[in-house]
């Protein structure tokens, strides 16, 4: 027998296990009865902030064995896989961030291949793997290893194969990375509780394994079954190579709540100050906006004598938990963006002792205040600007974060004209959510300037920043908004996108060209399917006639006018229907 092994591993795991305060792992891998090993298997303890927005995991890959390369394509996966899973941005969920890498994995895969007409060549192989981050299981999956969970002396399964039955014992893969150009991966959350034991494997292990012996030889080594996993299976007659990996849960983690959300949320308020007020260093100025949610001031640095605005929480919602989480879910957002167009963010102090965040001074006035002096304004001014826009947006959809309050009371234009987008307070990113205890808390923008996605309960997503921006050139260029104004500070609701009827822009300002109006229209469009989907497009209508938005060649009646195009729709099938019986 061969018993040659190969262990995949990053710091901090090994064949033994490996000891934690709230996590503990271990790792073994056989060749079992053949010559090479084509598994792979590493485990990776995360610390600081890897720890809190990306979690530690487990991760097994099993080189298909009919294909040439299949030993190097587990190899690659697993530690290509956790190489760039913690080169990801922060602002990026779990789940986007494994999807991202999953799939630049599987392009350079199959692209090793040589494609589809190569793959039994090819670079193939599953992959499995566990996130475990706070207090949630992240799985990941693709091919025949699996994912088991020995929880109160339970074991279950939370993979599902992704193979067919040719015959007595004969499968193949339906689903591996490297197969295909496109995949699909599976991927589930579980809650974590204290004594959770996963084990992920490979086929050499759980398909010579009956399952009450697997949970039995679980249940009573716990973190120290890995070799007697591995003997029974082969004693079973396992022909191929064996590899897991066991990782067991002693403290659920959370750290990242603690950290990021509730040590700040025990701050307090700071009380409403005064020019000559100092707080934490800083020196109280002037006040510059007040509003029933929020105060923003001038300061200054008493140490470098820089000016600053310090932005504090209103007082009326110091007992509204859902409140100051977004409060501070602002800062955490603006740290994460490095723009010259939007407003920095500083790191606080670590002697702040009040709840605030302290920002760049923008030295000019807001877009609103603009526009009101500037009246019906050249459109290569007006291109300028919106340009200027789409560059800050740019840096927000790279890191997936939607800011979601786009208005000119939250674009300052300093005095050489450049603009600065300020107010994150409504912006989402999904890794920010994975750390919120109130989803959903975040109010919507402006009833005349958010997206319809908004107030039809559908998901917001870049496309909803674009749908914004299309209003704000639209108001620039005519000085009303492309639809009916809505009033009121109630909750708007929306029943369908085709309620929305879209105002010509030309019926307010006739010099404006029709493909203009036209690009407008469909940066404005109310179905998030029909709008611009990149910005770039956007940008490129308004500074080139497109035909498709000339007079003569409208867009369909459907784009248009939905509910016109079903209503006709309904009256000529109505029409036949009588035209039938008649």
């Amino acid at each position: 027998m061969n018993t040659t092994c190969e262990t995949i591993t990053v710091p901090d795991s090994d064949l033994q296990a490996s000891n934690s305060e709230n996590l503990e792992f271990a790792t073994a891998t056989e060749c079992g009865q053949r010559a090479y090993n084509d598994d792979a298997v590493a485990v990776y303890r995360a610390t600081g902030s890897d720890r809190r927005y990306r979690g530690s995991l487990v991760a097994i890959a099993d080189g298909v064995g009919s294909a040439e390369a299949g030993g190097a394509a587990a190899r690659a996966a697993v530690s290509g896989f956790i190489s760039d899973y913690y080169s990801t941005p922060d602002s990026w969920s779990v789940k986007q961030a494994a999807a991202r890498v999953l799939h630049a994995l599987n392009s350079w895969l199959y692209r090793q291949s040589g494609g589809a007409d190569e793959v039994q060549r090819g670079w193939l192989t599953t992959f499995s793997a566990v996130v475990l981050k706070g207090a949630t299981a992240h799985l990941i999956h693709i091919g025949d290893s699996r994912i088991y969970r020995l929880r109160d002396g339970k074991l279950e399964c939370l993979t599902q194969d992704h193979s067919r039955t040719l015959g007595p014992g004969r499968t193949f893969l339906s689903r591996a990375l490297g197969m295909d150009a496109h995949i699909e991966v599976d991927y589930r959350q579980e809650s974590l509780e204290p004594g959770d034991l996963f084990c992920v494997t490979t086929d050499g292990i759980h398909d010579f394994l009956p399952h009450r012996q697997f949970a039995h030889l679980l249940t009573e080594h716990q973190l120290q079954a890995a070799q007697p996993l591995l003997a029974a299976a082969l004693d079973n007659g396992s022909e191929d190579n064996l590899s897991l990996a066991l990782c067991r849960v002693n403290v659920v983690d959370s750290l990242e709540a603690e950290d990021v959300i509730l040590a700040t949320s025990q701050l307090p308020f700071p009380p409403p100050l005064q020019p000559g007020n100092k707080i934490d260093g800083y020196e109280v100025l002037q006040e510059l906006h007040a509003s029933s949610r929020s105060y923003l001031y001038l300061v200054r640095d008493m140490t470098s004598h820089a000016l600053r605005a310090l932005k504090a929480p209103s007082e009326n919602f110091s007992d509204d938990p859902a409140y100051i989480e977004r409060f501070i879910a602002e800062e955490w957002t603006g740290r994460r963006l490095e723009h010259p167009a939007i407003v920095k963010v500083f790191p606080p102090r670590k002697e702040r002792k009040f709840l605030y965040h302290v920002l760049e001074y923008v030295d000019g006035q807001n877009l609103r205040q603009w526009m009101q002096l500037n009246p019906e304004p050249p459109l290569n001014h007006v291109r300028n600007l919106i340009e200027q826009l789409v560059s800050a947006l740019r840096r927000l959809q790279r890191l997936e974060i939607v800011h979601g309050d786009l208005k000119p009371e939250n674009i300052m234009l300093d005095s050489s004209g450049r603009l600065k987008l300020i107010d994150l307070g409504g912006a989402n990113a999904a890794g920010l959510e994975e750390l919120l205890r109130y989803q959903g808390s975040a109010p919507p923008g402006s009833k005349n300037y958010c997206a319809p996605e908004y107030f039809c309960g559908d998901a917001a997503s870049h496309r909803s920043d674009i749908f914004s921006l299309g209003v704000i050139a639209y108001e620039l260029l005519t000085g009303h908004y492309p639809y009916k104004e809505r009033f009121g500070s109630s909750h708007y609701q929306l029943k369908s996108y085709a309620s929305l009827k879209y105002l010509s822009a030309r019926k307010h300002r006739n010099d404006i060209p029709d493909w203009i109006d036209g690009a407008l229209r469909r940066a404005c469009a109310p179905d998030p399917k029909t709008r611009y989907p990149a910005l770039s497009e956007f940008v490129h209508d308004l500074r080139t006639p497109n035909k498709r938005f000339n007079t003569a060649d409208k867009p369909p009646l459907m784009e248009r006018n939905p509910l016109l195009f079903w209503q006709i729709v309904a009256a000529l099938a109505i029409f036949s229907h009588l035209l039938y019986f008649l």
